[in-house]
């Protein structure tokens, strides 16, 4: 929930479409710090295994849907791992691909610039 107050809480979503930008980040940062307090690479295998045995059978089903989906029927069946898990490996890709120090200022920027704003 600490993670939430900071990446759910001070900055939030714009609309229910750019759920997965606060949620998805939410996830990735609790990621991050449990790998911190344990073995990175156990933490890393079990976070895989998670998606692997739970996001993928959601994306191999009839409920599959982009991590950022075009529409919506209800609000309710967008709480899906895909927006939480997928989401959390879309924002990891963001750090692997900009390094460690270039992500830290990227997140530093985003919550100078939008802190307590609703942001796309």
């Amino acid at each position: 929930e600490y993670f939430h107050n900071w990446t759910g809480n001070r900055v939030t979503c714009r609309d229910w479409f750019q759920l997965s930008l606060k949620e998805g980040l939410t996830v990735f940062r609790d990621q991050e710090f449990s790998s911190d307090m344990m073995s990175r690479a156990t933490k890393r295998i079990g976070d895989a295994r998670y998606l692997r045995d739970a996001q993928f059978a959601e994306d191999a089903s009839p409920m599959a849907h982009p991590v950022r989906p075009a529409s919506y029927m209800k609000i309710d069946n967008f709480y899906t791992l895909t927006v939480y898990e997928k989401g959390a490996e879309v924002i990891r890709m963001y750090h692997t691909l900009l390094g460690k120090g270039g992500f830290r200022k990227g997140m530093d920027l985003y919550f100078q610039r939008h802190d307590g704003q609703a942001v796309t």
